[in-house]
């Protein structure tokens, strides 16, 4: 009888252990602790939301009601659209013109060694002005001729990146932004009337060039003194990196000029 008692007793303690580690009182008073600033977080999330964009709505119609006030509606909307029926005609479309004839004129530059004439003759000064080494020099008359992702496709080719250090490959990103587009830029410039001041802007763009990129530089290595190491040990030759088609010359002209114009169109 007292062990029957005993066992029952065994049993009920083991239950009510049971019991207490499944509903552990601190594990749910910790649970609403924490559940209780999720909701408050999120309330006042949708409060600060709401809150901005009433304030938004004021200040648009706001703005916009002094506008038509003083302008009367039908001329308030009218300017809008003349303006944006303008800037497409006269601005957007005569930008994408030249885009596609100075995409071909650089296509052609580039298929027919006048990139690597360019290269050779501003090599000497990529050491003494940027801190880079004299293959950089193909980088900026690509961006220039072309758009600032031209130096990516350079970054990645191991028979380029090879003969940087680490934190200069680094420092391509301020090198080879700043020609981005240049000669399509000078071209609408000059086009306007306005050749004088693009090449001051050009002028400005290299002087920007240098200081960004000596920074870039500088703040990479204090910050990773490791990335004073090449990128890469592999073998490679700046040879390889080329950019003549197959054919013969007048395939070679028909395939530069067809192929650019139709990136840039699209």
């Amino acid at each position: 009888m007292e062990e029957k008692q005993s066992n029952n007793h065994n049993g009920s303690r083991n239950l009510l252990n049971g019991l207490i580690s499944v509903l552990n009182p601190f594990e749910v008073f910790r649970h609403h602790e924490t559940a209780a600033p999720k909701k408050e977080r999120k309330s006042k999330f949708t409060t600060r939301r709401s809150v901005e964009a009433l304030i938004f709505l004021i200040c648009f119609f706001g703005f916009f009601g002094f506008l038509a006030y003083k302008m009367t509606l039908p001329h308030m909307l009218n300017t809008f659209m003349q303006t944006a029926y303008h800037l497409l005609l006269e601005t957007v479309f005569y930008i994408m013109a030249i885009c596609v004839l100075m995409g071909a004129i650089s296509k052609m530059f580039t298929e027919f060694g006048v990139v690597r004439l360019l290269e050779n003759i501003l090599r000497p000064l990529m050491k003494p002005l940027y801190n880079l080494p004299g293959v950089a020099a193909l980088g900026a008359v690509m961006t220039f001729l072309s758009d600032n992702p031209a130096i990516i496709s350079l970054a990645k080719d191991n028979n380029f990146a090879r003969y940087f250090k680490k934190y200069q490959l680094v420092s391509l990103t301020n090198f080879g932004t700043a020609f981005g587009m240049g000669l399509v830029v000078i071209a609408f410039m000059t086009g306007k009337g306005y050749g004088s001041g693009a090449l001051v802007g050009l002028l400005g763009a290299v002087i920007g060039s240098i200081i960004s990129t000596r920074l870039m530089q500088r703040f990479t290595l204090k910050a990773y003194p490791e990335m004073d190491s090449p990128v890469t040990e592999e073998e490679g030759t700046e040879q390889n990196i080329s950019f003549k088609s197959e054919g013969n010359v007048f395939q070679r002209f028909l395939s530069s000029t067809a192929a650019r114009a139709a990136w840039v169109s699209a």
